[in-house]
């Protein structure tokens, strides 16, 4: 009876799966130079796993698909042989299915297959979360990760836009619409854009195997898994033959244009509707902000879609093409894969380029041949959908050329460094290496001629390869070629290379510095048209008389439009904020929709894009009620002169200030009073290649002699570690000193303590020989000379967006700390704050107060962290100071325990009358020390003195002294000698 019913659920898996409408499986083509006709060179296997090109190229001659599962082979979700925690998934009772409750997991299933050969993967699934981001996961076959893709596979959800077309505020500019995500089945062959349009291949033997789906983030519903036979290109090629035969006598007129902001799904919420203005834009702007264009920069990688329906007239041949603009990526093509009520008819659509514009100007591409002959589409009468998903695949064979090669400088340089004892990594010197010795490294490095040719022939090839792909002569080319110059000239004078590292280095971030946008494809769409043979195209450049038309439009429109509309609010609230226009229309729409609506308080958000301008204002009298994205040191430099609120003064402040860590609270507290609320605080972590830390036997440091220990390990095979060189606040308040005298009136770093963490700061350059200058940190990790490092929250996010290769090779753990007596490790470390704050000449302080509440409340801060992520995508990361909304943003779960940990050591320096000297003199210090070798006691004693002269010039003019230098007034400053047990782990 069970083997009955399990057979009755793999029949509807089977059903849903074929005749779902929603996403129905693709036919999926690809062009003859495509990426399977790259046959990259078989690279040297980064951590033992080939990427998916090198995996294929490596796979034995004659290698078929497979050709017997003509229908797929369904396993159901609940009928898994293993799991790796039961109590991390549940059994479904509305559906047949399993849900994943999120976190790290794996389950596993068994297969019996027919015969040996390639198969596709296919998953049967839905989101579990209302978290913007996608759905990642990894695939395991038998225990092991055939291709380095396979760890890092992507699950897209499906969005449609709110409201079409977008509603209007009371200045008649557009309200840009939110997206709505839909729940429901999805069915998706594992496929990764990146690399390849059609679905992944997976080697399987004849038999038994296992499949495992592992997730380290993301909850999600599984109704199954399935295998397929690969979808074979050549039947589509055969029909498209007959279709051309057929389309050659084709006529007709008709015409429709489907607007492209007019979408009816996409894949992430960050591909937003833009406002873009020209002459011939559609729908025009006249003056006002237009929601009527979609993409650009925001739509750009790879395995992005967006879908539209239509409707023809009647069976018969239609051409499709797009307006767009692709002005983005100088001399390269923006690649799209275009499907047709989800399949792809013709080879020429898996990898469609549209050509960079250097005139920023809008073009019209219509599908077209290798012999730009527009294609033949072959329709029924009634609806159908067309899909654009992007894809990098035809520049991916150079992108992992660039990274290979990166990778060899960088191994070929840590061998000279251990043969020369140079471990200094320099940008503008060649390091410590003795300039006077004579190194003969080929007696050394045997073969050292061979190597470096190898590379410099590679990246001759690659700016060879690339030029293929690209419009014209590209940024990237260049770089190829300086770096295969400078190469070429040190492979010919060897002997100079012991005193020329820098070369190296400089070599490595220039060329790590494309890596980071070379595979993103931005592109932005007016409008697509669909048409029959004979119909009149619509016209997409605008001539001189229309362009000359279309300014002056504008031009007479700037003196009619009421452009100041902050006062078109009489009474209201003005608020300004210093970020940009997006984060403020979300603000203003969040106020109007919640804030206002709840206490009929009206506000107004202004637009402050330079925070000179609060200056200007307060002493102009033209100052704002509250201000918020202000910096550090700004609300401080105002209250002294009496512009700013004391918010402890309200007598509810005591409550709202538990939102926060008391160490951000701390830098807004100035002579008893409190000026400011927490708007968003960074932090510190620890980030390290999981990877390469076990290929060299280390565990994850715990303090900093834990790192002391392990530098030899990592600077003896050609790595480092990595601090900030600039930022010695975790060295002095790890030691217990302080920044300034507990009444706030002089320098305190000339303690003993605070001696001992400046010399233990300035050792780990002079002693330790950590890189003084790291352009960037990103880029070497990705690279791995330095796998392991102290980051702060924008490194961080980088990492984790913008670094995909990596994904599951490296983690996240609080920073180094000293031990105690009692043998505590204490982590103090800082981060950037942002705040928000009332003016004191405000009239409306009550007012203010109730809108500074509401911003900074928890479900205020969740909701626009959500809302900015949905706008721009997971890496806009809103790192709300309310700690409370900051557990409630989608931080990896992982990630969050080590983060919270940190997060319990927060403090940063206080502000103070003339402590703008303290940073200043630090850095002077630090670099007598680190760079002209001085000693640190005499360098920091000369530094607390200008400090403290500056200081008490300062005092003298606020009042804290009288002129002759008498104390009059002290001050206190708010100690933090515990970790804040507010974010426990």
């Amino acid at each position: 009876m069970l083997k009955r019913w399990k057979y009755v659920k793999a029949a509807l898996l089977a059903f849903i799966l074929l005749f779902s409408f929603t996403s129905p499986l693709p036919i999926m083509t690809v062009k003859g130079d495509g990426p399977e006709a790259v046959k990259p060179r078989p690279a040297e296997n980064v951590n033992g796993i080939p990427t998916y090109l090198q995996w294929l190229a490596l796979q034995p001659e004659g290698t078929k698909d497979s050709t017997l599962l003509e229908q797929p082979l369904m396993v159901p979700a609940e009928d898994s042989s293993d799991m790796s925690d039961p109590r991390q998934y549940e059994r479904l009772a509305e559906d047949a299915g399993v849900l994943f409750k999120g976190g790290e997991g794996w389950i596993e299933w068994s297969v019996e297959l027919p015969e040996e050969g390639y198969y596709n993967i296919g998953i049967i699934y839905d989101s579990a979360d209302d978290h913007k981001t996608d759905l990642r996961l990894g695939i395991q076959i038998d225990g092991k990760s055939p291709y380095a893709e396979a760890e890092r596979l992507v699950l897209k959800r499906s969005y449609a836009v709110s409201v079409y077309p977008p509603e209007r505020d009371e200045f008649d500019n557009d309200r840009r619409p939110s997206s709505v995500e839909l729940k429901g089945w999805k069915n998706a062959r594992l496929t990764d854009y990146a690399v390849d349009p059609r679905p992944l291949k997976w080697f399987f033997t004849k038999g038994t195997h296992k499949i495992r789906l592992q997730s380290d983030r993301d909850a999600m519903k599984l109704q199954g898994i399935y295998l397929a036979s690969p979808q074979d290109p050549r039947q589509a090629d055969a029909k498209a033959q007959e279709i051309v035969q057929y389309a050659t006598a084709a006529t007709g007129d008709w015409l429709q244009k489907i607007e492209a902001e007019q979408i009816s799904l996409k894949s992430n919420s960050s591909i937003q509707l833009q406002s873009t203005d020209s002459a011939l834009i559609s729908p025009s702007t006249d003056g006002h902000i237009r929601y009527n264009t979609i993409g650009g920069d925001q739509f750009r990688r790879s395995g992005e879609w967006i879908e539209w329906e239509f409707n023809v007239p009647k069976d018969g041949i239609y051409h499709i093409g797009f307006k767009y603009l692709q002005a983005y990526s100088n001399n390269a093509y923006a690649y799209r894969t275009i499907t047709i009520d989800g399949k792809s008819p013709f080879k020429e659509l898996q990898q469609v380029g549209f050509p960079y514009n250097s005139s920023w100007d809008w073009e019209g591409l219509t599908l077209s041949d290798g012999e730009e002959e527009p294609l033949p589409f072959q329709l029924t009468k009634g609806k159908h959908t067309i899909r654009m998903t992007v894809t990098a695949s035809p520049v991916m064979p150079v992108y992992e050329g660039l990274l290979h090669n990166l990778q060899k400088i960088g191994k070929l340089e840590q061998t000279i460094r251990k043969i020369t004892g140079n471990f200094e990594k320099s940008y503008s010197t060649g390091g410590n290496t003795d300039l006077n010795r004579d190194w003969d490294l080929e007696k050394y490095i045997p073969g050292l001629y061979e190597q470096m040719t190898v590379i410099i022939k590679d990246l001759d090839d690659l700016s060879g390869m690339l030029a293929n792909v690209t419009v014209g002569r590209s940024d990237i080319e260049n770089a190829f070629q300086s770096a295969a110059k400078d190469l070429t000239d040190l492979r010919d004078h060897p002997r100079t290379i012991p005193n020329r590292l820098n070369l190296f280095a400089s070599m490595q971030n220039n060329l790590g510095t494309w890596t980071f946008r070379m595979l993103d494809q931005p592109l932005l769409l007016d409008y697509l048209w669909i048409a029959e043979p004979g119909a009149k195209l619509p016209k997409i450049k605008a001539n001189w008389s229309q362009r000359t038309g279309h300014m002056l439009g504008n031009f007479f429109r700037s003196f009619t439009n009421d452009f100041e509309y902050a006062q078109n609010k009489p009474n209201a609230l003005n608020v300004w904020v210093n970020r940009n226009r997006d984060y403020v229309n979300v603000i203003q729409q969040l106020t109007d929709e919640t804030f206002t609506a709840e206490t009929g308080i009206k506000v107004n958000i202004n637009i402050v894009p330079d925070p000179q301008l609060l200056i200007l204002g307060n002493i102009s009298g033209k100052q704002p009620d509250v201000a918020l994205g202000v910096d550090t040191a700004m609300p401080i430099d105002f209250a002294t002169r009496g512009a700013l609120t004391d918010l402890s003064g309200f007598p509810d402040y005591d409550e709202v200030a538990k939102r926060f860590h008391p160490g951000a609270l701390s830098v807004f507290h100035y002579d008893r009073k409190d000026y400011a609320l927490p708007e968003i605080q960074g932090f510190n972590v620890l980030l390290y290649r999981t990877d390469i830390m076990e290929e060299l036997g280390l565990n994850t440091p715990d303090t900093w002699n834990d790192v002391l220990r392990m530098l030899p390990t990592l600077q003896q095979n050609g790595f480092d570690f990595y601090i900030p060189p600039k930022d010695g606040l975790p060295f002095l308040y790890q030691q217990g000193a302080s920044y300034y005298s507990a009444d706030g009136l002089r320098s305190a770093l000339d303690s003993e303590e605070a001696l001992q963490g400046f010399e233990q700061w300035t050792d780990m350059f002079n002693l330790y020989q950590m890189p003084k200058e790291v352009p960037s940190f990103y880029s070497h990790f990705r690279i791995g000379d330095i796998p392991i490092g102290v980051v702060d929250f924008n490194t961080y996010m980088q990492v984790q967006f913008a670094a995909p290769e990596l994904a599951g090779r490296w983690k996240v753990a609080p920073i180094p700390g000293t031990k105690q007596a009692d043998g505590t490790v204490v982590r103090w470390s800082g981060g950037a704050l942002q705040a928000g704050v009332i003016f004191q000449k405000s009239g409306k302080q009550s007012e203010a107060w109730e809108f500074l509440k509401w911003w900074t409340s928890t479900d205020t801060q969740r909701r626009f962290g959500t809302d900015i992520e949905a706008l721009y995508g997971p890496e806009y990361r809103w790192n709300t100071a309310n700690m409370e909304a900051f557990e409630q943003l989608p931080w990896p779960k992982q990630d969050l325990k080590p983060i919270r940990e940190q997060l319990q050591w927060y403090k940063e320096v206080p502000q103070l009358p003339g402590g703008y000297y303290t940073g200043r003199h630090l850095e002077i210090a630090w670099n007598k020390v680190v760079l002209e070798r001085k000693n640190p006691r005499i360098a920091m004693e000369q530094a607390v003195a200008d400090i403290n002269r500056e200081m008490e010039r300062k005092q003298v003019e606020f009042g804290l002294r009288d002129r002759n230098g008498t104390l009059l007034h002290t001050l206190d400053i708010p100690q933090l000698v515990r970790p804040w047990k507010g974010v426990e782990p």
